[in-house]
């Protein structure tokens, strides 16, 4: 068989290319550790690895995620804690200013006092994450939720929403609760009804916050049917009486629907029979023409508790009934302050078990990218001691196939003549 010289040169540039390939392949493989330095070679293997690529890139952006979210929950559990300090201080105040001795300068004192806490407790209001987003502001985080207007009163902005973060498929939790939920809207009273003071009361008998003897019925009763109470009292000494008229939107029976000799300290049920659905203690003796409202609490936010108790401070006048009305506004703020710290206790709780999630997601979300990690490497990575040694090898062979084509090009016939 007879090779003519192109057939032997262009044979001979073959071989040394694909030494050369085969080396330059080695080559970067050594120097990137991995094996898929040209996805054509290995097909299917570079199909998997971009899969698995993807797959841990999506874990890496819910991790994110749980932690954006975990540092969200953690500074909002840290401001209502904050917050049921606070409601907790305002509580000793008013238990302090709740006797008969203070002064008028203790009462002005505590007046000033409780202001500071309506703007303190408008600073943890609206709190406002790393980002600049407003914690309380429901879905509006970009605006401040709660604003205090020339009057005083504290108006909110925000809504109702939640802001969601997505830690994994189909799998979202809250970063964050709706300041009206936690500040405006908790019940006023025990929670089911409230008990006032007529304003012209003069004697010195407070109504305390009463108790719920049957849920249910409270509830159809006050709640439901609009039902309201009116206690009036009158006599004198030892043949003091009470009547109870009931009636809807402040209007009141002319024929009451219980009576009978008071007794202070007594307590009495209504309504009136055999399964009265609640129980109003009455503390002290009252004057003559003296009344007290129950019906429905009402919701009330706890700025409206703090500026409550700032304005029964600010009633420091000593004249006759003054002191009773002072301590039964006092014993109603304490009701509702009750009634907030459940509220916030509620919240925080809530808050705990979507940490706890959180928490445990983002654990399998780091075991699980971990394990697409160590697939992803057995997939990938190269066999060091192997490679280098086809290296050498291939390095061996192109000098081989260099020195060869060197000494065969040179062959003639004309050297033997």
């Amino acid at each position: 068989m007879r090779i003519s010289t192109s057939q032997f040169y262009a044979a001979s540039l073959t071989g040394i290319l694909n030494q050369q390939n085969t080396l330059n392949t080695l080559s970067q493989q050594l120097s990137t550790g991995s094996t898929l330095v040209n996805p054509s070679d290995q097909p299917v293997a570079a199909a998997q690895n971009v899969a698995l690529t993807g797959q841990i890139n999506r874990l890496a952006g819910y991790a994110q995620n749980g932690q954006n979210a975990q540092n969200s929950l953690q500074l909002e559990s840290a401001t209502l804690q904050s917050v049921t300090t606070l409601v907790s201080q305002a509580r000793q105040l008013a238990v302090q200013m709740n006797n008969g001795t203070v002064s008028s300068q203790d009462l002005q004192n505590a007046a000033a006092t409780m202001q500071g806490y309506v703007q303190q407790l408008a600073q943890y209001a609206n709190t406002q994450d790393g980002q600049g987003n407003y914690l309380f502001a429901g879905s509006k985080s970009g605006a401040q939720p709660f604003v205090i207007q020339a009057d005083g009163s504290v108006q909110y902005q925000g809504d109702g929403g939640q802001n969601q973060l997505a830690l994994g498929p189909n799998l979202n939790t809250a970063i964050g609760d709706p300041g009206n939920a936690l500040f405006m809207n908790a019940r006023a009273g025990n929670g089911t009804f409230s008990v006032n003071a007529a304003s012209s009361n003069t004697g010195g008998a407070t109504a305390g916050p009463g108790t719920v003897n049957n849920t249910a019925l409270a509830q159809q009763t006050l709640q439901v049917d609009g039902t309201q109470y009116q206690i009036s009292f009158s006599g004198s000494g030892g043949s003091m009486t009470y009547s109870v008229a009931s009636g809807n939107g402040g209007a009141f029976s002319a024929s009451p629907v219980a009576s009978g000799s008071f007794t202070p300290g007594m307590s009495i049920s209504l309504p009136p029979g055999n399964t009265p659905a609640i129980t109003v203690p009455i503390v002290g003796t009252p004057s003559s023409g003296d009344s007290f409202t129950i019906g429905a609490a009402a919701p009330q936010s706890l700025f409206q508790t703090f500026q409550s108790l700032a304005q029964a401070f600010s009633a420091s006048a000593q004249a006759s009934g003054s002191n009773a009305l002072r301590a039964q506004s006092i014993s109603n703020a304490l009701a509702s302050l009750d009634q907030n710290q459940t509220n916030l206790l509620s919240a925080q709780a809530s808050i705990g078990s979507r940490l706890q999630q959180v928490q445990a997601v983002q654990t399998q979300n780091s075991s699980l990218t971990l394990q697409l990690q160590t697939q992803q490497t057995q997939l990938t990575s190269i066999n060091y001691p192997q490679v280098i040694t086809e290296y050498q090898s291939s390095l061996t062979a192109l000098q081989a196939a260099q020195k060869a084509f060197t000494q065969v090009q040179g062959l003639s016939l004309f050297q033997y003549l």
